[in-house]
């Protein structure tokens, strides 16, 4: 369990290094260089930009690491090499003298923090027992949302020092990543891998879509995640709308939501994973998770007061932290030996693509679905909400196809199936 924490401690200064940014940071910076009618259009930009690079930048990181030979390991020059071309880009925000070069380094900063998330990702794979990880998975959940709590309190307590603000975390990333470096092992895997660009290479990245078990997982991960993205899209215009406050009154009860809904996150993740490996049987867990998370979009969509919506931010945590703490355990089951960065990589993009792309799919409904017939609003709220929840349903769907996945002794066979694996 040490090495869970010690990878799960990487994680968390990690995302907190490129949450700092985001919360303050960014739009504090672009307002120094552009005027205010070109805020919004310019941050949007440097924000898409971070946000592809980092759907691409994990798989191909995750890849690279698997292929890499080095004397320092496999894992270790990425995840040590990602927080300082982190830190180096972090630094580089602050003195960025334009929109573009403020974009440059936003898309290092994300290349460089991926580059240590995917060699994270490839070590549990490689290192952490199949009895221990549905606790790994949930303390990685809890994790995510933990990461984000150090940004808050800074953006809090030294709302105008952004040097602070944007170099705290990636300063904290470097130390972890360093004694991480330090205690784990990186040793040569059991099986070769072939070098960039190969037919092997080709070769394989067929074989992974002919995985069935773990393209099921990998759809579920995204249609969970796109529910759980529409399902908290816009709360504080929700808010506003549904139960007619200013913004300043609105603003209270969306803090309280986030608040109910991470605590959730954290608290399920943690406990469900450890129930979770001790059984061994993650189908129970999929199935309260999707039908939590489809609950709690139709308790958000007909909710006309902050009773209802708190209600419904814990229910959605909870279930999502249930989810979180068996899913990255189920992909273990389904990855060939010596190939976790490849696959865990590929994974991720179904974490961040949702993220990505929710608010823009968000806008379109919000906009073509009719006014709300709860507030008579023009934004159709309930629409947007009930529709988050028949996605969580129709991740379900996904359960019936990964099933030998689901216990803890699965057999190895041409789609991805393996036994238990002690590393």
């Amino acid at each position: 369990m040490r090495r869970v924490l010690i990878f799960a401690a990487v994680n968390l200064v990690a995302l907190g290094s490129l949450t700092a940014p985001a919360i303050t940071g960014l739009p504090m910076l672009v307002g120094r260089l552009v005027p205010e009618s070109q805020r919004t259009s310019s941050l949007a930009f440097v924000v898409t930009c971070g946000a592809l690079t980092a759907v691409l930048a994990n798989p191909v990181f995750g890849i690279a690491s698997d292929w890499t030979r080095s004397r320092f390991g496999r894992r270790r020059p990425w995840l040590l090499g990602g927080v300082l071309a982190g830190w180096g880009a972090s630094a580089a925000l602050l003195n960025a003298a334009s929109v573009a070069e403020l974009a440059a380094a936003w898309v290092v900063a994300q290349a460089g923090y991926n580059a240590t998330l995917a060699a994270v990702a490839g070590f549990v794979g490689d290192q952490v027992e199949e009895r221990t990880r549905a606790s790994a998975s949930g303390v990685f959940g809890a994790a995510a949302f933990l990461g984000t709590l150090p940004p808050l309190a800074l953006a809090a307590m030294v709302p105008s020092r952004l040097d602070v603000l944007i170099l705290a975390m990636p300063s904290a990333a470097v130390i972890v990543a360093t004694i991480c470096c330090a205690v784990i092992s990186d040793p040569a895997p059991r099986l070769s891998t072939p070098p960039p660009f190969s037919r092997e290479g080709a070769r394989q990245l067929r074989e992974i879509l002919r995985n069935r078990a773990f393209v099921w997982i990998w759809g579920q991960r995204l249609l969970m995640q796109l529910a759980f993205s529409l399902a908290t899209s816009f709360t504080l215009y929700f808010v506003m709308a549904r139960l007619r406050l200013s913004p300043e009154a609105a603003s209270p009860v969306v803090a309280a939501a986030t608040l109910l809904g991470g605590t959730g996150i954290v608290l399920a993740a943690v406990t469900a994973g450890f129930a979770a490996g001790r059984r061994g049987r993650y189908g129970p867990y999929l199935v309260v998770s999707g039908a939590g998370l489809a609950f709690a979009g139709m308790l958000r969509a007909t909710a006309s007061g902050e009773p209802q919506l708190w209600l419904a931010a814990a229910v959605g945590g909870i279930a999502m932290g249930v989810y979180f703490a068996v899913d990255l355990a189920l992909a273990l089951r389904t990855i060939p030996d010596g190939r976790a960065g490849t696959y865990l990589g590929l994974l991720n993009v179904a974490e961040t693509l949702p993220q990505a792309v929710a608010p823009g799919i968000a806008v379109a409904m919000l906009s073509s679905s009719g006014p709300d017939p709860l507030s008579t609003g023009a934004d159709n709220y309930l629409a947007l909400y009930m529709s988050a929840g028949v996605l969580a349903l129709v991740a379900l769907a996904a359960v019936r196809f990964i099933g030998p996945a689901l216990t803890r002794t699965v057999p190895r066979d041409a789609q991805g199936y393996r036994p238990d694996r002690r590393s």
